[in-house]
């Protein structure tokens, strides 16, 4: 699938590689930081001798920690691996919720800086759709970044899915103030997004209160 602006195009999915990137490593290093605090902990309770029964349950209590660290961060590592693999094709099959279940767990990072909360409203048996996944995944990545961005602490973004006749549609709903000299345009012009979901044959219209609505066709392969 070709798109004018070719160039323009890659240094700007390179630069949504980093900052995905940026903040998969930053929430790495926390969980590390973590699990190697709680083992700490551990060797300092067997140093001073603090083995008893009576002892068990706190350290039980570490070691779920641990466990429930090492979770997160395998889980991490594959939405990073998918993430990696939607690069693979220009044109595949793929389900709209894993594309955006994973995008939301490596920007989560971004928004828990402002604690902004991201919340979930999915079809649950949403059909697949035929396009090119990691060009969905930027633009609904550069809105809900911005969103991110110009929120007021404590806010919180809805993203919702559904499909409606041969189309898959995708909401972002902001609910906060937006912070006084910022708007929602992205970085990436709306122009650009527009142009970009146009191509892959859908549209983007932006509604009340600032909500973003993108509609997907169910292309076939």
């Amino acid at each position: 699938m070709k798109h004018e602006n070719g160039e323009d195009l890659r240094l700007l999915q390179l630069q949504f590689i980093g900052k995905i990137l940026a903040g998969f490593t930053h929430e790495i290093k926390n969980y590390l930081a973590i699990i190697k605090e709680s083992n700490g902990l551990i060797e300092d309770l067997i140093s001073l001798g603090k083995t008893s029964q009576g002892d068990s349950e706190q350290y039980l209590e570490i070691t779920r920690s641990i466990e429930e660290y090492i979770e997160k961060t395998n889980n991490l590592f594959r939405y990073l691996n998918r993430f990696a693999h939607r690069m693979d094709s220009q044109l595949a099959t793929f389900n709209l919720n894993e594309t955006l279940e994973e995008l939301i767990a490596l920007v989560t990072r971004f928004a828990n800086q402002k604690k902004i909360s991201i919340g979930k409203d999915f079809q649950e048996d949403i059909p697949p759709i035929y396009s090119n996944p990691s060009l969905v995944q930027f633009v609904a990545f550069s809105f809900l970044h911005e969103k991110i961005k110009n929120l007021d602490n404590n806010s919180k973004i809805t993203i919702q899915t559904a499909a409606a006749e041969n189309t898959v549609k995708l909401r972002i709903i902001p609910e906060g103030n937006f912070l006084k000299g910022n708007d929602d345009s992205p970085s990436i012009t709306y122009e650009k997004l527009e142009k970009i979901i146009k191509q892959l044959g859908g549209n983007i219209v932006q509604e009340k209160e600032k909500e973003t609505l993108i509609t997907l066709a169910m292309n076939s392969p």
